[in-house]
């Protein structure tokens, strides 16, 4: 089965971002949704992860985006003056991500669940919001969403302390809260983010990594199965540790993980990357096949990650082949499949945050155009609040909506104009 997966208001459409675009005036508010007084912060962490916490009032109303109408439940296709990816854009759709799910309290970050619950997203959720506000700031170099990245980082400590891996039992929820902390480390100059990144990625891999099944990390601490959303973002993690911390033993773990990836859950000939494997109850060894975004996602990432930190062509092709498959087998007329809600609503938001790092180092950029189509295909199809869903073909529902499933659309158009 597949496995589970920004603080002050933002003046974030600011004329220079909107490229001579009519400027949006964004009003700058303290903490959640306007209007409400924002959630009390939980007493412990046990506490917040156990209870939603006070109910927030409703959201902001409807924002009219520059391109379109307010008020429609879904906007009509782009002509061919109005495709693309533009600053405004992704500056606009981070902007209402922000007012919909953002909540700030006393110097803490959190987001909310969806539109119309009073709860925070959970652990690995969290993580992967974290790491969209950490994609608009690379993308917009304003300081403002390394505020915001930091009041995130404190909400997490609030709520589950710093040390992920003894109380969680799933390898690749702690992974992705490491890669979310290693990024905001570099982003807020905060070197006691990555000292608990660090102190994580080393719980994990000394109590997952294992000759069985040739090597590995196993993805949960039951050690039924080995899984590529464990071992490709911890390999994403060791290079970027290695570089933060200028310790090449994290990157000979990182070739460690990328090649037993590469060896029992890439295909070569296709560029499928698989779920994971595991050994059934007569002990054979047993792959499941099936793909998703998310995989071929992190396998891109780790290849474009070790083809930055060693210069080897090797993992430039290989992300390749990842992404052609994805392109070719995961897509309906060219654009990404839904993978339903729950965790397969932010899955697409993890590929776009790889796919986008692979097209900077990729000179072809043979990819560009299909990703713009995949923006330019969620942008047409978002609600009134400019919010985009999970299902880039669909109409945005105009009623919930997660904030995972309103997340990878976000990412996608951070990343497009991050090149």
């Amino acid at each position: 089965m597949p496995s589970r997966k920004h603080t002050t208001r933002l003046v974030l459409l600011a004329a220079p971002l909107l490229l001579g675009l009519a400027a949006l005036s964004v009003a700058m508010m303290s903490g959640g949704p306007a209007g409400a007084a924002a959630p009390s912060p939980p007493a412990s962490p046990s506490a917040a992860s156990a209870a939603p916490l006070a109910s927030p009032a409703s959201t902001a109303g409807p924002t009219a985006s520059p391109a379109s109408t307010a008020g429609s439940a879904s906007r009509p296709a782009p002509t061919a003056a109005d495709r693309g990816v533009t600053a405004a854009r992704a500056a606009a759709v981070m902007d209402a991500f922000d007012r919909a799910f953002y909540v700030e309290r006393d110097g803490r970050g959190f987001i909310r669940a969806s539109t119309t619950t009073s709860g925070y997203a959970g652990f690995w959720r969290t993580a992967e919001m974290i790491e969209l506000v950490e994609d608009a700031a690379d993308r917009s170099g304003n300081g403002v969403y390394a505020h915001m990245v930091g009041e995130l980082t404190r909400g997490v400590f609030l709520r589950w302390g710093g040390r992920w891996a003894a109380h969680r039992r799933y390898n690749d929820d702690v992974m992705w809260m490491v890669l979310a902390f290693v990024r905001a480390s570099a982003i807020t100059g905060d070197q006691q983010l990555r000292d608990v990144a660090k102190r994580n990625f080393d719980a994990v891999f000394a109590r997952a990594w294992s000759a069985d099944l040739g090597g590995g990390l196993w993805w949960t601490s039951d050690r039924h199965e080995k899984n590529t959303c464990v071992n490709a973002p911890a390999a994403i993690a060791a290079v970027r540790l290695s570089r933060a911390l200028r310790d090449p033993g994290y990157l000979a773990k990182a070739k460690r993980l990328y090649a037993w990836v590469r060896r029992h859950l890439y295909d070569s000939e296709t560029g499928a990357v698989y779920d994971h494997v595991f050994k059934d109850d007569d002990g054979q060894t047993v792959v499941d096949r099936a793909t998703y975004t998310y995989n071929q996602g992190t396998f891109t990432g780790a290849g474009s990650e070790l083809y930055r930190a060693t210069h080897d062509a090797a993992y430039l092709d290989d992300a390749g082949g990842a992404m052609a498959f994805t392109r070719s087998d995961l897509t309906k007329d060219g654009v990404l499949h839904g993978e339903g809600g729950g965790d397969g609503g932010g899955f697409k938001g993890i590929f776009a945050r790889y796919a986008g790092d692979y097209l900077r180092h990729d000179p072809t950029r043979t990819y560009e155009d299909w990703l713009a189509q995949n923006a330019d295909a969620a942008w047409s199809h978002r609600n009134a609040r400019d919010l985009m869903g999970q299902d880039w073909a669909a109409p945005t529902p105009k009623g919930e909506l997660r904030a995972f499933d309103a997340s990878s659309a976000v990412v996608l158009f951070q990343q497009l104009r991050g090149r």
